[in-house]
């Protein structure tokens, strides 16, 4: 078998119910990204039962897997679609990125429903506070029926100032039936009054490494090869020579599987041991004077290797670290 990803169903279960105590907030659960690498299908099975207010995501096949799995959760599309007919088909929530493309939704002579997003200094999409009045007028002639409003916070030193723009553009959007929301994982346990959801990606699935919320991820293999080298041995395409006298174990994952080829790689089994030679496309080799038997089970993501202290490591963040990890790594829910 090659390296697997398990999923800690409990700890997703008990990471939502905390942030919902929390907040005491409807919590949109942002899936895109294949759940941020954990598994689309994996976790929004673990979680649609427990009614979360929508799933959010980014593109619209992500969408459809989720309704061809039978899950009847609304979902927020939060970028564009290509297709308002399959939106429509499928009940999809879309998102209203720009007053072109509010245009292109109102063409399309569809009910569709719709968030409005707001740009409050993001400057990567939405509606900006002077437009807003424009926007309403094309809304209020067409089929489109806006469920939602809300912004994107850059940071979390800018949230004030982007609570105030968002704030004079609710001035000027009647919002007093819609989801409204603003927070993300970095912003949800500040107070406000003028939202009543939640939108939560990275604490859902416990990697801000805070306030008691468990990661839900572990990443493990076993050995496929063991080879007993000398001190002097060369290994991997770079003929990386060999320090003293063991064994080279070789992985089942490679830079095919989401590991980065330059990243400082490490696993954990009885003790950090780390990789020699470059990292293969579906292999990465690793050096240990120990020897292992051939059911020793390597951790690369899990107790002994947080995601968090991974992506510190090689200068990154722990979006990246999660949302690169292949499809083609089996997800195990336990």
């Amino acid at each position: 078998m090659r390296a697997y990803i398990e999923i800690n169903k409990q700890n997703l279960i008990d990471n939502y119910k905390k942030i919902k105590e929390q907040t005491n907030k409807d919590v949109i659960c942002v899936v895109k990204s294949n759940a941020y690498g954990h598994g689309l299908l994996e976790v929004t099975k673990i979680l649609s039962p427990l009614n979360p207010k929508m799933f959010a995501v980014s593109t619209i096949e992500e969408a459809i897997m989720i309704r061809k799995s039978l899950i009847f959760t609304p979902i927020l599309l939060l970028g564009n679609c290509s297709s308002f007919s399959i939106a429509s088909n499928y009940r999809i929530t879309l998102t209203i990125t720009s007053l072109e493309y509010l245009k292109k939704m109102i063409k399309s002579n569809l009910p569709l429903f719709a968030h409005l997003l707001i740009n409050t200094g993001m400057n990567r999409d939405g509606i900006k506070v002077d437009e807003i009045n424009e926007a309403i007028k094309h809304i209020q002639k067409s089929k489109v029926i806006v469920k939602g409003i809300f912004t994107h916070i850059t940071n979390v030193e800018h949230y004030e100032k982007q609570c105030e723009v968002f704030n004079k553009a609710l001035e000027l959007f009647p919002h007093e039936k819609l989801i409204v929301h603003i927070a993300a994982s970095s912003t949800y346990k500040i107070k406000n009054d003028t939202t009543n959801a939640v939108r939560v990606g990275l604490a859902l699935y416990g990697l801000t490494g805070e306030d008691g919320l468990k990661p839900i991820m572990s990443l493990s293999c076993e050995y496929c090869c063991k080879i007993a080298v000398k001190k002097g041995d060369l290994v991997s395409y770079n003929n990386e020579p060999c320090l003293e006298d063991g064994y080279i174990y070789t992985l089942p994952i490679g830079y095919a599987d989401g590991i980065f080829r330059s990243s400082d790689f490490e696993v954990y089994s009885d003790g950090l041991i780390s990789k020699i030679g470059n990292i293969c496309m579906d292999h990465t080799m690793i050096f240990s004077n120990k020897e292992f038997d051939s059911h020793n089970k390597f951790e690369l993501i899990g107790e002994h290797l947080k995601v968090i202290d991974i992506a510190n490591k090689n200068a990154t963040i722990p979006y990246e670290i999660v949302a690169k990890l292949s499809s083609r790594l089996k997800r195990v829910v336990k």
